[in-house]
């Protein structure tokens, strides 16, 4: 019983040390991890390897087997002595670096190479070896055997001096109970080392302290791989391999104790190969039972293909970009981060689905970019299959991922409806979009071939996804933020310009009293035939209409609308071409009027329609005035229900993150502007129960929309 455990413990322990000793060596890791960590899991590994060696070889008779058992000794004391070396290494290099998660080596590291000298002890060892005695390593290597006991107890004493003064000063709570482990280990370790080499030859003692022996450098081992690959961001991987250990053990120690007891006995009973039997049960288990074909088809991967390591660095690399990213636009933000996911993981698409906050599933923002050169897939020599566009497949698909935490993945869904949907739309893998107010989804297809993620990586993605959905609710939070200040700023203005609209009272108000008067004296006194009586009578008009729009400004308020109140637009429009005519040739501009829409009436003063459309009209003169062929046109149009009117100029245009502003109160982008006409314009037109709306292209021309309801009557 006791030599099936030995068998088992160092094979396990030495098979859990060499892929300890490969995870170190992978091109991802091999630069975080220190040289010491590696000699000290290498070491552990020599003396496993050795040790299982000695137990094959211990029991055979032949020249060979002489030979091997010679060679598994040499093995042995090669890992017996460089682990007290590696440890006394690691132990000075964390207590000069233990601001450092992972030791990096310093210039003076040289000198960390001297800890190894007692590797020439393996010159006198390899001597006693050969000529000693067979089967007995302890005689074979007592002569040196004081001196390794003394530099074993004087490493490790040291350095479990070194831990312990760490875990005592150290101000991180999570980095104590890790130098207070170590500290335990090692003395365990030596005490253990010390009785074995005291108590070998009483036979009562030497079986269980060797057995202790045998895995006790497996522990310190495992405890400082753990703290490395924690510290650079590879827990999951780790622990989850530390489980699949756990588990292999379990069942390789269930054969030894169980199937092949029963396998001895059954054999002279029944001619049945048990091994063969019992490695048939494997594979039917592994076929029948999905998250075991799973792990299986994972395991198969990671051998055979090295895209496993390059999607790990890929999303390292895409985690540290989506942190470096300063565009404050959600579209641009989502656009990138799609087209990064698509080049870095060698994608056919990828698509962004967002989701505006209270927003049904229907109501979703896409953001899609395609490889340019592969956007379908050939499944045949004859048939060509094209992903479709499917919207309900998407908002299905969708809704479905508002509500989980975890990814989807084509062929693991367990849901019929979002199998077929995701083969709808060719999609592999989909991945919510969960955090505070973002909510949406990641969809991710590959026509070239079928895209097939270990847990891990799916695990890895998401995490990634949700970082980049945090970023996008910092984008919302940041807006909001500057929304609010953008309003105070407004009414801060708003209230400074009401401290100063006593002065503008007096100040113009009687000057327009003064020109209206006079105006309407050269009026009476102009026949009633002069070509000049109608000029006159259109100053006192707009005199009139100045002095109101004045004095709604200073109040603030719009006086209540005559419900009784009609115009017709197009009569309006005509009259401010008339006006407008000689400011328009002044500038260089052609103005021209489309009217379709006479006898048209809407609910509305003429003031107020005036107020309007001469803002409107006067803006668009102005804002191509520049243009060599600088013109403006306003069309008129209605139907059933509404009066719409155009003005419609060929300016610069206006730049797409101004358009969102563009009718706020004291936004302008003129020198002289006020910054109160367009919000004028609005506050207007709402007032009228209407909308006005705003196209426009940067270099191309602007177009302000006004819709009004029609009269009743």
């Amino acid at each position: 019983m006791l030599e099936r455990l030995e068998w088992l413990l160092v094979g396990l322990a030495g098979l859990f040390e060499l892929v300890l000793l490969l995870l170190l060596c992978q091109p991802i890791n091999r630069k975080y991890a220190a040289p010491w960590l590696k000699w000290l899991v290498g070491g552990a590994f020599l003396f496993h390897l050795g040790y299982f060696g000695r137990l094959f070889f211990f029991h055979e008779k032949t020249d060979a087997a002489f030979i091997g058992d010679r060679g598994a000794m040499l093995i042995l004391c090669t890992g017996l002595l460089i682990m007290p070396s590696a440890m006394l290494h690691a132990a000075l290099h964390l207590r000069t670096s233990l601001r450092h998660p992972i030791p990096i080596m310093s210039r003076h590291s040289r000198l960390y190479w001297a800890l190894y000298f007692p590797l020439l002890l393996l010159l006198p060892a390899v001597y006693q070896i050969f000529t000693g005695p067979r089967g007995n390593f302890m005689e074979s290597v007592r002569p040196i055997q004081p001196l390794y006991i003394g530099w074993l107890a004087t490493a490790n004493g040291v350095c479990t001096l070194i831990f312990a003064t760490i875990a005592i000063t150290t101000p991180f709570s999570n980095r104590r109970w890790f130098f207070v482990w170590i500290s335990s280990l090692l003395v365990l370790f030596t005490v253990a080392a010390t009785a074995y080499v005291l108590l070998s030859d009483r036979p009562e003692w030497e079986y269980p302290i060797r057995i202790g022996l045998a895995i006790a450098p497996l522990l310190p081992s495992v405890v400082l791989v753990w703290y490395v690959l924690t510290n650079r961001l590879l827990p999951v991987v780790f622990e989850q391999t530390t489980v699949y250990g756990g588990f292999l053990i379990a069942g390789l120690f269930a054969h030894q104790l169980i199937a092949q007891p029963v396998a001895n006995r059954l054999r002279g009973i029944i001619n049945v190969d048990f091994v063969l039997l019992e490695l048939a049960i494997l594979v039917l288990l592994i076929y029948w039972i999905r998250p075991f074909r799973r792990r299986a088809s994972e395991s198969l991967r990671f051998l055979m293909s090295p895209r496993a390591f390059e999607v790990r660095d890929a999303i390292r690399e895409l985690a540290l970009a989506v942190t470096q990213q300063t565009s404050p636009d959600i579209s641009a933000r989502c656009e990138w981060f799609a087209e990064q996911l698509r080049l870095r993981f060698e994608l056919t698409w990828v698509r962004i689905l967002y989701l505006d906050a209270g927003q049904p599933a229907e109501n979703y923002r896409e953001f899609r970019v395609v490889d340019p050169v592969t956007s379908r897939v050939r499944i045949s020599p004859y048939k060509v299959w094209v992903p479709e566009n499917d919207p309900h497949a998407l908002a299905h698909l969708l809704r479905a991922l508002v509500d989980r935490t975890a990814p989807l993945e084509r062929g693991y869904t367990n849901s019929s409806v979002l199998e077929e949907a995701m083969d709808t739309l060719g999609c592999d893998a989909a991945f919510p979009m969960n955090y505070q107010s973002i909510r949406g989804a990641i969809l991710f297809g590959n026509d070239k071939s079928f895209l097939q993620l270990a847990d891990e990586q799916l695990t890895s993605l998401l995490v990634l996804v949700d970082q980049f959905a945090a970023t996008l609710q910092n984008l919302v939070e940041e807006r909001m933020r500057r929304t609010m200040e953008r309003d105070l700023f407004q009414k801060e203005k708003l209230s400074t310009l009401g401290m100063i609209s006593g002065t503008l009272a007096h100040e113009l108000r009687n000057p327009l009293s003064s020109i209206r008067t006079i105006a309407s004296l050269v009026a009476e006194e102009t026949p009633a035939g002069s070509p000049h009586r109608h000029d006159v009578e259109m100053i006192v008009s707009e005199v009139d209409r100045l002095h109101l729009t004045l004095q709604r400004v200073l109040d603030y308020a719009r006086l209540p609308e005559d419900s009784n109140s009609h115009s017709e637009p197009d009569a309006v429009i005509s009259k401010i071409g008339s006006i407008l005519s000689y400011y328009a040739l002044q500038r260089g501009t052609v103005l021209e009027f489309e009217l379709g829409a006479s006898q048209i009436a809407v609910a509305g003063s003429e003031q107020t329609l005036n107020e309007v459309f001469m803002n409107l009209v006067k803006n668009a003169i102005e804002a191509c005035s520049e243009h060599q062929h600088a013109k403006v046109r306003v069309v008129t149009g209605a139907n059933e229900k509404s009066f719409h009117a155009s003005v419609i100029d060929n300016g610069k245009g206006i730049e797409p993150e101004d358009q969102d502003f563009i009718f706020e109160a004291f936004v302008t982008y003129k020198e002289t502007g006020t910054g109160l006409g367009l919000y004028i314009v609005k506050e207007r037109v709402q007032e009228l129960g209407g909308t006005i709306s705003l196209q426009s292209i940067p270099g191309q021309g602007a177009t302000f929309t006004v819709v009004l309801p029609r009269s009743n009557l």
